[in-house]
């Protein structure tokens, strides 16, 4: 009985983890997507086919997402890109930051956490941004900023869709 038990509790946080019924969002674009990655309906995620990116906010506002890709020539201004996006959320980024490379779903990822003070409301946020080969010479970039006391479930939410991402083939 307590093995059942254990094994609902496993089943149950797992659940917790993944993102509910949502919308699989396609980096650039559904028609030649470069990566998938699975946000709750609630979330509002949206593509943009102009600038080829996803987005998507929690419904409690605590968490903001978005993601787009770099290739070949564009390498040279990923930085550039990733500062423009911190600095259109951020009124100011702490100078320290974290860097560590995990493995998900077979894609190496390079993962950067910092935190910040949010541009508009002022509080405490952190950040993270996912750096990937999406294929060829295609990086994927999935970049979330957060409320520093945002909800668990919420900030829970947010690592289940990051453990969505997967790159096409």
């Amino acid at each position: 009985m307590k093995k059942l038990v254990r094994f609902g509790a496993v089943i149950a946080a797992a659940f917790l983890t993944m993102p509910l019924l949502g919308d699989t969002m396609s980096v650039p674009n559904a028609e030649k997507p470069a990566f998938t990655f699975d946000v709750p309906a609630d979330w509002h995620p949206k593509g943009d086919a102009d600038d080829e990116s996803a987005e998507a906010t929690s419904p409690d506002k605590h968490v903001y997402i978005s993601s787009w890709i770099v290739t070949g020539s564009e390498m040279k201004d990923l930085e550039k890109d990733i500062e423009k996006t911190l600095a259109d959320s951020m009124g100011k980024v702490d100078p320290e930051h974290k860097e560590e490379t995990m493995q998900l779903n077979g894609i190496d990822f390079t993962l950067i956490k910092g935190t910040g003070t949010d541009k508009r409301e002022g509080n405490k946020v952190k950040f993270q941004v996912a750096l990937f080969s999406a294929g060829g010479d295609k990086v994927g970039i999935f970049y979330a900023d957060y409320d520093a006391d945002a909800p668990a479930d919420t900030t829970d939410t947010l690592q289940g869709i990051i453990k969505s991402i997967k790159v096409t083939k």
